[in-house]
């Protein structure tokens, strides 16, 4: 391909602005780069006429684009894309940019055969404006010959930037640029009063659900993502409405922010969660085997100074990883980030199913879009207030969902922002095919983009688990294997570590939940493979109507919600479970150096016989005998109760009236003492609340 001719322009007041002339078949990429502007960081493409204006409506836009929109695209650091020539709303905007000192990148695009400017040697009779930065120029005699151009740029430039269209005035060939625009799912503000298109884009506007008969009104007005602003109305006005289109106050944009930030921060907590249990129960595996290896140490088959060695090595560490694991224990019942994890991503998940409604116009959003104006109020009565907007129900709806987790344990973690520079709205899969977060969603792109998307994770996330369950329990059975064959070759003293590794393992699958999971990621897939093909089967004219839109989009939202819900449900048990037997593990700990193949770690019986401490060999060279107790005294006999004051034997219930040791379950059927936490799996009291790191409701949870 040759390359792209530019050129240097200096008007007479002096301005200089590079143009750029390049064939019809130039890549996007390739002007952007010869026009050397850089990825800006909002887009703002102004379209219309404004000539054969009376004197009254030209000032007034002439305001309205110098005061307005220029001070909106300066404000959101803009690129402006626009005609290019110094004509109606062309000049106006050049002059607006000019009248702030040309601090925003005003690029025109022009058919080369129709211009002039100084310097140049066609026979152009209409002169590009001198305010102007860049311009690009094609190849063409005919107003509309640039159309394509313009909308080839745009679609460049808005996959890296949000773009925002206004328009004012025009012809057919403002209609057609319209047209464009909405085809390419861009927000449209319309001038009304501007004339020309813009006011019957706004008259037909008002009068939806009824669409004109011209069919490119038509689409216009059924596909378009309008706004109107009245040239009578305050220009700062149409100055919010800008910044708020380009991401500066919009409620979508904000909605993706905490989107995201809720999502970032489940990850980080999940993360920190999965390794602090993670190094507990490797912890409490090293324990076992240090165990073991003191063990091993006083085989006489061993050379004495190995032994020793051994000895004292396992012995050293043995001192330090009960201490090391009553931290991580204390930590992972303080911080409760297993707890953060699941609020978090519930309250990220509940933030996006509302945006997909939002973005789809379903429900209520799409109800208040098309709600009619109120009935004039009767003489002397207040008028009723009017609905509040599709923005105003997305930003409340928002705000609950950042209540409910924040009147949680998440209150006492300082979130973290996401960084907007590794892609937002944060990468989804739908995302990779091109959706821009922000769009309006017919019901097939809908489709496309929010249910095949969960589709696909739930059943890319079902393989995964799938695959992780077998391993797991393949490994747990080759464990218990390799465990009794260790005690057909008299290696009895290895079968605790075995049994531990066996413990650790389904210890790990119990709080992932990972068979639980699986069984609910294959039950949304269904469910959403379901919806899908019900929405398929329906006629062409069946999903036209807006009800069957609702369902489609209900139906979905609901099925991922009744997920969510329920895994957070049951990671929440797993977690209260886990953390029951780890408060209870510090209890059953040996004194430090003291400490047996379970200190620290899963509670396995470990193998007959202690070596000797230092200076201290056991009576007569013999280990205690199994079940005394360390304090001075014998147990009583079996069956004889004991003595009073005392706790009675290990399995053997209290005497009547007594109350349970503590610790100790009630008797069946008898109810827990005072001020105790019922038994595992019972119900509390009536009027009693959940023990602590019970899960709350499916609301609590949900949120």
């Amino acid at each position: 391909m040759p390359p792209i001719v530019t050129k240097k322009i200096v008007f007479e007041n002096n301005h200089q602005a590079l143009a750029v002339l390049p064939s019809a078949n130039t890549p996007a990429e390739e002007i952007a780069k010869a026009l050397a502007i850089g990825q800006p960081q909002t887009l703002l493409l102004i379209i219309g006429g404004a000539d054969n204006l009376d004197e009254k409506v030209s000032s007034r836009l002439i305001q309205l684009f110098g005061r307005g929109v220029a001070r909106a695209a300066l404000e959101m650091k803009a690129l402006i894309i626009d005609g290019g020539t110094e004509s109606g709303v062309m000049k106006m905007m050049g002059q607006g940019v000019a009248d702030r000192g040309f601090k925003s990148t005003l690029l025109g695009v022009a058919p080369l055969g129709l211009v002039k400017y100084p310097g140049s040697e066609g026979g152009g009779e209409t002169p590009l404006d001198p305010n102007h930065s860049h311009f690009v120029l094609v190849e063409g005699t005919n107003w509309g010959d640039e159309t394509s151009m313009i909308f080839k740029l745009v679609a460049w430039f808005k996959a890296q930037a949000p773009v925002v269209v206004v328009l004012a005035g025009g012809g057919n060939i403002t209609r057609h640029e319209a047209l464009q625009a909405v085809r390419q799912n861009l927000p449209l503000i319309v001038v009304e009063g501007s004339g020309g298109v813009a006011d019957e884009i706004a008259t037909a506007w008002k009068a939806k659900p009824d669409l004109p008969e011209d069919p490119v009104m038509a689409e216009i007005i059924a596909d378009g993502r309008i706004e109107l602003h009245s040239l009578t109305d305050p220009v700062k006005g149409a100055e919010r409405l800008v910044m708020r289109g380009l991401g500066g106050d919009n409620v979508l944009m904000q909605a993706w922010e905490r989107f995201a930030d809720y999502d970032l921060n489940a990850i980080l907590q999940q993360d920190r969660f999965g390794k602090l249990q993670g190094a507990i129960l490797i912890l409490g595996l090293v324990a076992v085997a240090l165990a073991l290896i003191r063990e091993v140490a006083k085989t006489k088959g061993v050379d004495v100074t190995i032994r020793w060695s051994l000895w004292w090595f396992a012995k050293q560490l043995l001192l330090i990883l009960p201490i090391v694991l009553t931290i991580l224990l204390t930590a992972a019942n303080r911080f409760k980030q297993g707890n953060k994890w699941l609020l978090l991503r519930a309250g990220a998940e509940a933030i996006k199913r509302e945006i997909y409604r939002y973005r789809a116009r379903s429900g209520d959003y799409h109800e208040l879009l098309t709600a009619s104006p109120a009935a004039p109020a009767a003489p002397g009565t207040p008028p009723a207030p009017s609905p509040p907007t599709p923005d105003q129900v997305l930003a409340q709806r928002v705000e609950d969902v950042t209540r409910r987790v924040m009147r949680t344990e998440v209150n006492s973690s300082s979130l973290i922002p996401y960084d907007k520079s590794k892609g937002f709205p944060p990468y989804m899969f739908a995302a990779k095919g091109g959706d821009d977060g922000f769009s309006v969603l017919t019901p097939d792109r809908y489709v496309e983009v929010r249910l095949g998307d969960q589709l696909n994770y739930y059943r890319r996330k079902a393989v995964e688990h799938e695959r992780r369950l077998k391993f797991i329990q393949w490994s747990i059975f080759i464990i218990g294997g390799v465990g009794t064959l260790l005690a057909a070759i008299n290696q009895q003293v290895w079968i605790a570590f075995t049994t531990s590794l066996a413990a650790a393992l389904t210890t790990y699958l119990s709080y992932k939940q990972t068979e639980n999971t699986l069984m609910k990621y294959n039950q949304a897939a269904t469910d959403l493979a379901n919806v899908k093909a019900w929405w398929i089967a329906l006629p062409a004219n069946e999903q036209a109507k807006q009800e069957n839109v609702d369902t489609l989009v209900d139906h979905t939202e609901k099925v991922l919600q009744s997920e969510l819900d329920g895994w957070v449900q049951q990671m929440q048990n797993a977690l209260a479970e886990l953390r029951k037997g780890q408060e209870k593990a510090p209890e059953k700990e040996e004194p430090a150096g003291g400490g047996g193949p379970d200190a620290g770690g899963p509670k396995q019986p470990g193998p007959d016989g202690e070596p000797p401490a230092d200076g201290e060999p056991p009576a007569d060279g013999e280990p205690p005998a199994d079940g005394e107790p360390p304090a001075d005294g014998e147990p009583p006999a079996d069956g004889e109760p004991p003595a009073d004051g005392e706790s009675p034997a290990d399995g053997e219930p209290p005497a009547d009236g007594e109350p349970p040791a503590d610790g100790e379950p009630p008797a069946d059927g008898e109810p827990p003492a005072d001020g105790e936490p019922p038994a595992d799996g019972e119900p509390p009291a009536d009027g009693e609340p959940p023990a602590d790191g019970e899960p709350p409701d499916d609301d609590a949870a949900s949120g």
